[in-house]
């Protein structure tokens, strides 16, 4: 067997030395494993995913924000330091632009997340009439306003947009529609006033209106929404229409020459500045009369003009009496203080009611106030006027003849006082 030579040896050290710096170099220098680059993507895209989780904030109606989410741009660099530069991430990782949660704003705020409008309702009550109450009697023609006080019911504030309409029956030129003059919020009463002209022909009337929202949409009262609040009024005749020209006679109270001054313990009559003064001194006390000197008449009309003095309360009362055939009996016409009427016939011993107190809206009341009085007597007729409206008529045959004077009592005013600025009567024809 030969050894091996010098050379042989010294080759086989080179051969040696060799393999041994490349077993150094890749040990310094791995193979990278496919399977571990998927891996490491696959992490590194759970983990961009984890750092920015979008948060929806309720929606506003002014400047909605929403959290930054992922972005689209695969070139954008990430917080995670352990992913290369150059790694792409699956295409499935980063959602679309139309995916990106935005809040949209509402046209009316509401609660929670939902960004609906939710749409109010309309409603109203009616609370009471501030003017013109039902029955109210109007003379033919006569301008008056009309006026309703509402509660808004609803959860809808009712802005000037919103408009008082007429609904049916007679409109009596109420003008339709007409705005409302300023916002009534929810709960909130407001008083409705609508100017109108009665009908030139006696009769009852009455004209329903309802409310109108900004979108046309037509509400009422009552819970389905469909009831009207309405004026209903009376049209009678006055005495500007009985056309009776001028007076048979006027006494204009400058003297006393046409009256039995009246001067008893409780009531005295006197003359004073152009006017009579009636004066009843004890509360509760009868009433008194005194007469005129002018002849017994049967058929007329008679009219007095009355001005009540500082004190003017309760059942103090003023009046005529009328058709008298002496000093003691006859029917006796008179106002109260508070805004009352009543007639009665007197026999010198009964009281016989015609018509017990009543309240009419023609007679003002309290101090320095002035009401016209009528009376109408033709036959068995008997109307009853204040301030040219025709208040009553009656039939009553009791008394068809006799003189007219005047009257005053008091029932709560000491020296209750009231004034006569002129008497006048027309006497009817056949």
């Amino acid at each position: 067997m030969k050894r091996p030579t010098l050379h042989t040896l010294a080759a086989s050290l080179l051969m040696v030395l060799a393999l041994s710096a490349c077993n150094l170099v890749q040990e310094t220098t791995p193979t990278l494993d496919s399977n571990l680059i998927y891996t490491q993507a696959a992490q590194t895209v759970a983990a961009a995913l984890t750092a920015q989780v979008v948060t929806l904030q309720p929606p506003t109606v002014t400047a909605p924000v929403v959290e930054a989410g992922p972005t689209s741009d695969p070139s954008a660099p990430t917080d995670n330091p352990s992913t290369p530069a150059d790694t792409p991430a699956p295409a499935t990782a980063t959602p679309a632009p139309s995916e990106t949660p935005t809040a949209q704003p509402s046209a009316t705020p509401t609660q929670g997340l939902s960004d609906t409008p939710v749409a109010c309702t309309d409603q109203v009550e009616f609370v009471k009439d501030i003017s013109i109450p039902d029955e109210s009697v109007m003379l033919p023609g006569e301008t008056f306003v009309k006026t309703w006080q509402l509660r808004n019911t609803g959860d809808c504030t009712w802005t000037t947009a919103y408009a008082v309409v007429f609904a049916a029956g007679d409109q009596m030129g109420g003008t339709s529609p007409q705005s409302l003059t300023s916002q009534v919020a929810p709960g909130a009463t407001v008083d409705i006033s609508v100017e109108m002209k009665a009908p030139g022909t006696p009769g009852e009337y009455r004209g329903d209106w309802k409310l109108r929202s900004p979108g046309g949409a037509i509400f009422g009262v009552g819970s389905k929404g469909d009831g009207a609040f309405w004026v209903k009024i009376t049209v009678e005749e006055g005495a500007d229409e009985l056309n009776l020209g001028g007076p048979t006679w006027r006494d204009t109270l400058d003297s006393g020459s046409n009256w039995y001054l009246l001067n008893t313990p409780n009531t005295v009559f006197s003359i004073d500045n152009g006017r009579m003064e009636l004066l009843a001194k004890n509360p509760d006390a009868a009433e008194e009369w005194g007469l005129s000197n002018r002849p017994s008449m049967e058929d007329y009309y008679l009219q007095a003009t009355f001005v009540t003095g500082e004190t003017c309360e309760g059942l103090d009362r003023y009046g005529v009496l009328v058709r008298a055939p002496d000093p003691n009996q006859g029917y006796v016409f008179g106002f109260s203080c508070d805004g009352r009427y009543r007639i009665y016939a007197w026999d010198g011993q009964t009281y016989t009611p015609i018509q017990e107190w009543k309240s009419a809206a023609a007679i003002k009341q309290g101090p320095d106030e002035t009401n016209v009085l009528g009376i109408w007597l033709d036959g068995s007729t008997i109307r009853l006027y204040a301030n040219s409206r025709l208040l009553a008529e009656f039939t009553n045959d009791q008394f068809d003849e006799g003189q007219f004077g005047l009257m005053v009592g008091s029932g709560d005013t000491t020296d209750f006082t009231v004034f006569v600025d002129e008497v006048a009567y027309w006497e009817l024809g056949d």
